[in-house]
């Protein structure tokens, strides 16, 4: 008997793991048909309090979000025009750049290159003669051209703006606040949860980058950088994606001032400066304005950059951060709600955790209550025909 039961726990793992990885795999082949719906989701789950906010001043809702998404297309519009002429100069000198690069980095080049050419003289002396007359020759596949991955980005783009402008016409947050006012049901829970910790998420993260940029781009113009109004909205940009996104703009700024100044001091003290930004960033602000309710695991972090890297590519890494914290908010809902139904959620923000340490510091210097004080606030409980007999004599 308990080795049926074995067979059937085993059954129903097998199956559950099959289920895995075809939905795996359909996410992999239906990218172009997802990856625009998520971000549309994500955007309109940030800007629905926006909207909400002029629904409530007695704003028509499919105005509101209009208003809402010409306020958005306008800021990017703002910061793509600030830093175009920028980005199209550096990218006209770019061929000259990587000239200059070439050879300031040619000794290490060439060592790179000998190391490589003796080790693959190496295995052709070791590989047997039949193995390399029977080898088959290379064939180079061709890969999609500019106008066909440029009309794609622009479908994907479009799509993802007039959907994200339908969900929040729409009121996406409506699942957040179905059923009864006193008793909502648990998937109405979890959305309201993942909707509020998401956007409470970003809010901080998109103060903690902006202080970044702001910081890169005033450090950048100190140093005589090139275009740092161009570096501080890179680093602003590039910085929501955790790790590779400040590690990118690292590598950026060391290969442009290797290219643009002489000698390689120059070059580190623009390396180190931006590093020492980034650093205090991580380890100081983000952590304050985020707090330890809505932080991910570096782990978790890491393992969810490679793995949305290896399935959607750039877009799977720009997705992997709303995904992680969505879930991590959905599971702590589903946890409460089983531990304890009635109770509300505990809400940490900025304000709560200096009232928190506040209250710790004071604390210490608090007197605490002698017995005299605590003796006059006991109460004897005297029986109800005990007090009547008092009163009639």
């Amino acid at each position: 008997m308990r080795r049926l039961f074995a067979a059937g726990a085993w059954g129903t793992r097998a199956l559950v793991l099959i289920a895995v990885v075809l939905c795996i795999g359909a996410l992999k082949f239906a990218q172009p048909a997802v990856v625009p719906v998520l971000f549309a989701v994500f955007v309109a789950l940030l800007l629905s309090p926006a909207v909400d906010g002029l629904c409530r001043r007695q704003v028509p809702r499919i105005l509101a979000a209009m208003l809402v998404m010409t306020m958005l297309l306008a800021i990017v519009t703002a910061c793509l025009s600030v830093t175009w002429e920028p980005a199209r100069k550096w990218l006209d000198a770019a061929p000259a750049t990587f000239q200059k690069l070439e050879a300031k980095v040619r000794p290490v080049t060439r060592f790179i290159s000998k190391v490589e050419s003796v080790s693959t003289q190496a295995e052709r002396m070791t590989e047997p003669e039949t193995t390399r007359r029977d080898s088959p020759t290379p064939v180079a596949l061709e890969s999609k051209g500019f106008v066909q991955s440029t009309q794609e980005w622009v479908v994907a783009i479009v799509s993802m703006v007039f959907l994200t402008f339908f969900l929040l016409a729409t009121d996406i947050g409506q699942p957040g606040r179905a059923g009864p006012a006193d008793a909502p049901g648990r998937a109405a829970l979890v959305f309201a949860r993942v909707r509020k910790d998401l956007g409470r998420y970003f809010s901080a993260v998109t103060l903690s980058n902006l202080t970044l940029g702001v910081g890169t781009a005033v450090a950048m113009h100190l140093l005589e950088m090139p275009s740092p109004v161009l570096w501080g909205v890179m680093a602003f940009t590039l910085n929501f994606i955790p790790y590779a996104g400040s590690a990118t703009t690292l590598v950026l700024l060391t290969v442009v001032a290797l290219v643009s100044f002489d000698g390689a001091t120059k070059a580190m003290t623009v390396a180190g400066a931006y590093l020492l930004l980034t650093t205090l960033e991580g380890q100081l602000l983000q952590p304050v304005l985020v707090g330890r309710r809505l932080d991910v695991s570096p782990p978790a972090v890491l393992l969810g950059l490679w793995f949305g890297g290896w399935l959607w590519g750039v877009a799977g890494v720009a997705l992997a951060m709303p995904l992680l914290v969505s879930v991590k908010a959905a599971l702590r809902e589903v946890e409460r709600s089983r531990s304890s139904p009635s109770s509300e959620p505990d809400l940490e923000t900025v304000r709560t955790r200096a009232a928190e340490l506040v209250r710790a510091r004071t604390r210490r210097y608090r007197r605490a209550p002698g017995p005299a004080s605590t003796n006059q606030d006991e109460k004897v409980a005297v029986p109800r025909g005990d007090r009547d007999r008092e009163r009639g004599r």
